[in-house]
């Protein structure tokens, strides 16, 4: 059953891309309105080396000791094909001189083909949707107000990374393999400034999170709000800076606390995250054909009971992007590192220090063909290093396919 629920979207994002006639041009009159709109649909082939991000060697799993044992957990990595898929639209609708409605829909995820490999299929839906107003005008650029709707919907199945089974309970064996689904509904709010040299902006976001009820184990619904600030900075001819902060809350109704020892408890409070995130991006447009991002991100998590779950983390890295003609190319590489300065790897009182730090390599291309088709091709190298040997892994994907745009 979950094998044709989840081909539904690939079977629709194959159809409109190669069924769905190109329309003539990007906007409609409606009730004498205009109607702006565009939209993209992606899809091709790809291969995983490790589909279930199994760990790169045996381990023993303090975190499943009985007491007096001490068993060796030997992961089984798991390759094989998987169709990436994705569709965005975009639409505006023109009310009146200084006001128009905006909505945006995307569709996107992976199907895995063959080799039992169902398990690492994954869905995500997001629907967005409401008002912007102009606040005043300077040539072409303008100070906006946005606010809106959003729904989000996202399938993914909780799986064992060690075997790619189904997650089941530790205690009673109960599946459990639908923990990590959810619906997002909530509000958004944004405000632009773009007259001056100086763009900067507001935002703010507020969501609840519905996931599926597990039973025998805890529910991860929650509510997550966000406010936020950016700008871009000139610096010097062809270079900007562009820096944000933001400042965000993870506040769970079912889920529990760990204790100091690591320990989860229902005498210990409901869990709540608090996040405070930093980050500075330096663009410089080196030449007609190519520009360079170097990035850096900062982000404190604070776990709101006794700190056993506060991290830092820092994120540095850059991308190079190409764009001349017909082709089109871009090459990230990102390095993170991640501290725990009171938790401990497995979660285990007197083991060492929970730590993780990875690796994130992406490269790709794309060969425009028409006017609205392209041929792309992606290579994404993902590894993980973590005192906690259960996260320590590396993957390897490769991708081809074609889009269709307008």
């Amino acid at each position: 059953m979950r094998m044709k629920i989840l081909m539904r979207p690939i079977v629709f994002v194959v159809a409109l891309a190669a069924a769905v006639p190109t329309p003539a041009a990007s906007e409609l009159e409606v009730a004498n309105k205009t109607l702006q709109y565009n939209w993209v649909a992606t899809t091709g082939l790809g291969y995983d080396s490790n589909a279930y991000q199994a760990p790169r060697a045996p381990y023993i799993d303090y975190a499943a000791l009985p007491a007096g044992s001490n068993p060796t957990v030997v992961p089984q990595k798991k390759s094989g094909l998987f169709v990436p898929y994705e569709i965005k639209a975009d639409a505006a609708y023109n009310l009146k001189q200084d006001t128009k409605l905006l909505g945006s829909a995307s569709l996107d995820g992976n199907f895995y083909i063959g080799g039992g490999l169902s398990s690492a299929n994954e869905l995500n839906v997001n629907l967005q949707g409401g008002p912007e107003f102009v606040l005043n005008r300077e040539g072409k650029a303008e100070n906006t107000v946005y606010v809106g709707a959003l729904i989000e919907k996202h399938k993914q199945v909780y799986v064992d990374h060690d075997s790619g089974l189904d997650k089941t309970s530790a205690l009673s064996g109960a599946d459990i393999s639908g923990r990590y689904n959810y619906i997002g509904l909530g509000a958004e709010a944004e405000y632009k400034h773009k007259i001056g040299k100086i763009d900067y902006g507001f935002n703010g976001k507020y969501v609840f999170f519905d996931y599926e009820d597990p039973v025998v184990v805890s529910q991860m619904d929650h509510n997550y709000l966000k406010l936020g600030a950016d700008a871009s900075i000139p610096l010097i001819s062809h270079t900007k800076l562009n820096i944000s902060f933001d400042h965000s809350v993870r506040d769970y109704s079912k889920r529990h606390s760990r204790n100091a020892q690591g320990s989860l408890l229902n005498a210990n409070p409901l869990l709540q995250y608090s996040f405070n995130s930093a980050g500075a991006t330096l663009r410089n447009r080196l030449s007609t054909d190519w520009q360079l991002y170097v990035d850096f991100d900062h982000v404190r998590r604070a776990d709101n009971y006794v700190g056993y779950n506060d991290y830092r983390q820092n994120r540095l890295g850059a991308r190079l992007l190409y764009g001349a003609e017909n082709l089109k190319a871009r090459l990230t590489l990102h390095h993170f590192k991640r501290d725990y300065p009171n938790g401990f790897a497995f979660d285990i009182a007197g083991q060492g220090a929970k730590k993780y730090s990875g690796n994130d390599l992406k490269l790709k291309a794309e060969l425009e063909q028409t006017k609205n088709t392209s041929l792309w091709s992606e290579l994404v190298y993902r590894a993980r290093a973590a005192t906690d040997l259960r996260y320590d892994y590396a993957q390897f994907q490769i991708m081809a396919g074609m889009s269709w745009a307008h």
